[in-house]
This record gives C-alpha cells, structure tokens and sequence, in this order.
C-alpha cells in the first residue's frame, strides 16, 4: 500500500505544477542482471521547467517514481538535463536522482533504503511539445553499504509538455 502511496503522492504533486513536462516509461528492469529478477516496470516523472538553459541544453530539477513487477519502488529528485543534437530533432538526456528504494516483496536487494539513479537516454523530437527516447537507468547505493549490487532499467519513455 506505501508503493501506491508514494506514487500517487507523487503524480499528485506534479499534476499541481503550473509548467514543466511529464514522461511516461515503459520498460524492463535489471536488464544487465544474471538472476531471476527481471520484471516489466512502469517510470514516471516530472520535469520543471529548466532554471538554466544554454545554446544546446537546458536544466530542470526533476522527480521521479518507478514501480516494477516484482515489487521494487523507487522515488526520487533531482537534476535532469537535455542537449540538442546539432540543428535536428535528435537530443540526449541525463538525470541525477538521489532517492527511496524498497525491494518489495520479491525485489532486486539493493542493500539499503538509499539509492542514486543515473539515467542516460537518447531521443527524437516528435513535436515542439512532445519526443521519445530510449534510455538505460542506474540505480546504486554509491557504496554507502557493504554491498553495491546495482540495478539497471531500459525504459521507452514518451514525453509531454504542459
């Protein structure tokens, strides 16, 4: 009951906010795994809009919630970048997220409650208000714990302003 909680909490939160974007992520978790822990997962997250924009990127702080199929929760904030590929349609995206980790009950044991996403995707720009990407996630507990196992999540994400 916490996970859903915690990730209605969360898509509550964004939904409030005047601008930004939304992503919605299909995927597979623990896709570099050797066990038996793979599941589908569902990510979403909220970008603000950004607080310092270049030539070629921009920055947002950001959030995000994910839940797998076999229990595993994430939520955490954080940084999100964009950089534009040349003059076309294509970018690349990274985040930064410290946040929540539970296994769940039959869950990737990350050991320990804290974890960091790292996330590294690339996209296309679908419209001016929408795009896709492909992105592979990192979560660690940065060896803050006598065991780093870390998990990996390969998500097809579709974003969408607001």
């Amino acid at each position: 009951m916490k996970y859903i909680a915690s990730i209605l909490t969360f898509t509550l939160i964004s939904s409030s906010v005047s601008a930004g974007e939304f992503v919605l992520g299909l995927g597979y978790d623990d896709v570099l795994d050797q066990t038996d822990t793979q599941a589908g997962a569902l990510v979403v997250e909220y970008h603000a809009d950004p607080f310092f924009t270049g030539s070629r990127a921009g920055y947002s702080l950001a959030g995000a919630a994910q839940i797998d199929g076999d229990g595993d929760v994430f939520v955490g904030v954080g940084v999100y970048a964009l950089w534009s590929i040349g003059e076309g349609p294509w970018f690349v995206e990274g985040s930064f997220m410290p946040g929540y980790y539970d296994q769940g009950s039959g869950g990737t044991p990350l050991d320990g409650n804290l974890q960091f996403r790292t996330l590294l995707g690339v996209g296309y720009k679908l419209t001016d208000s929408s795009r896709i990407s492909l992105a592979i996630d990192h979560k660690s507990n940065a060896d803050i714990e006598d065991t780093n196992p870390g998990s990996e999540t390969l998500v097809v994400r579709y974003t969408f302003d607001f």
